[in-house]
């Protein structure tokens, strides 16, 4: 069996770049050690999903037609990946590239940019980023479609800058802005045809001042010279070890990561991966500090629990928890943190796992002779064995124990011995210990 650190390590790694480890996936890999886990993530073999594709009352997913399904599309790929990291980096970079339909209006080119964030992943930035400026729906999300010369459109030049490449008032000006928006007039868009397109004669040809730099700059240049710069590297190994740690990142490791990150040319597979086998990212493993996000947190527990994504209902529970994919609150994406445990974002996640667990143990089902210890077993089999501190575990066995105690009735013993595992396995997926990794 591999050793209990090991096994830690390994369940972080799986919630963190990814979705969590199906049952037995985290033994398998801790088995192997933390650097071939790691390196599994980054270089994965075989099919992306495993299974078949998620039905809603017994008829396939419809996401360009039926309400809510362009959401269960993208969760039932989080619940079947078998490339969790390449999956959760492209829900990170959506999350960077924040782009919402309730604007875009057409889940079409969601899903487009979908594929555009998945497809660059694992690969260069620069590559994504110029990706990014030729997608459709950002470039309907932030105006950079009918941006013309002589009234160029701000918004994308803006953003570029701020929350895509070098950070809030980082290496910038407002005339950086501006002329950045002239270099990215000439995109189009028809809409009697519906066809996006490039207008050279929309585009300003002149000179442009950008971040020090002269020319008579295009569009792509501008992405290229925003990553140049040397604000851009520090800002964007520092996002990626946010979407990967909570705590901060000392000014030592930002450096190294930085370093990696030009020597590979904007390549992040190697910056994930000094990420990944770095100790601090598996500092205060008995005390996790990273919260789920709300679609990780479900897809995992689906993924726990090996369950499908049948009820279209889980559109409306991750709409109570606060994160929707394809439906990020603005442009700077959602928060994180605390911010995913209000009141209310509790009570959805506890809902959540009631269910999952419906209709699981019915009454009747468990004898009188199952032990606290084979119950708790019981339940830690069906739930994944997520990790549990010892406060947890105390109150498990515990409850394990006086819930059943003197219940001989055949009646007691028909409903409180499942109603014992029911509850158990709720504890898991829903108690304290379950909402952070």
């Amino acid at each position: 069996m591999p050793r209990s650190a090991d096994r830690a390590k390994v369940e972080r790694l799986l919630w963190r770049a990814g979705f969590g480890g199906r049952p037995g996936e985290i033994d398998r890999l801790a088995r192997k050690g933390v650097p071939a886990a790691v390196e599994s993530l980054l270089a994965p073999r075989g099919p992306a999903l495993r299974g078949p594709a998620a039905r809603i009352d017994g008829a396939p997913l419809d996401p360009l037609n039926a309400y809510g399904h362009e959401v269960l599309w993208w969760l039932d790929r989080a619940v079947r990946t078998q490339h969790p990291l390449v999956e959760r980096m492209t829900f990170n970079w959506h999350d960077h590239f924040a782009t919402s339909n309730d604007d875009v209006g057409d889940t079409k080119l969601m899903i487009a940019q979908y594929w555009t964030l998945r497809r660059g992943a694992l690969g260069k930035f620069r590559n994504l980023t110029r990706a990014i400026l030729k997608d459709h729906a950002m470039q309907r999300f932030l105006s950079l479609s009918n941006s013309e010369k002589g009234s160029p459109n701000e918004n994308f030049a803006r953003e570029l800058f701020e929350l895509f490449t070098l950070g809030v008032n980082n290496g910038y000006t407002e005339r950086d802005v501006r002329e950045a928006a002239r270099a990215l007039t000439g995109f189009t868009y028809d809409y009697e045809t519906e066809r996006f397109g490039y207008d050279p004669d929309n585009h300003d040809g002149g000179v442009k001042r950008i971040l020090g730099r002269v020319g008579r700059f295009t569009p792509q240049d501008v992405v290229d010279i925003a990553i140049a710069h040397k604000a851009h590297a520090p800002f964007l190994v520092e996002k990626l070890w946010g979407y990967l740690s909570p705590r901060e990142c000392p000014p030592k490791l930002v450096r190294s990561l930085a370093k990696t990150y030009v020597k590979a040319d904007t390549d992040v597979r190697p910056v994930l991966r000094e990420i990944l086998n770095n100790k601090l990212f598996y500092a205060g493993l008995s005390e996790p500090d990273m919260v789920k996000p709300p679609f990780v947190y479900v897809a995992g527990m689906l993924r726990l629990t090996n369950t499908q994504v049948d009820d279209d209902s889980w559109r409306y529970r991750l709409d109570q928890m606060g994160q929707v994919p394809f439906h990020p609150p603005n442009v700077s994406g959602w928060e994180s943190g605390t911010a995913w445990l209000s009141t209310s974002a509790i009570r959805a996640r506890f809902d959540a796992a009631s269910a999952v667990l419906y209709k699981t143990v019915k009454d009747g089902s468990i004898s009188s002779r199952q032990t606290p210890q084979q119950a708790l077993a019981s339940a830690l089999a069906a739930t994944g064995s997520p990790r549990t501190g010892p406060r947890t575990a105390n109150a498990l066995r515990r409850y394990a124990v006086t819930s059943v105690k003197g219940r001989t009735d055949d009646w007691e013993v028909e409903h409180y011995f499942p109603e014992r595992q029911r509850v158990l396995r709720h504890l898991l997926l829903a108690g304290p210990d379950a909402q952070v990794c």
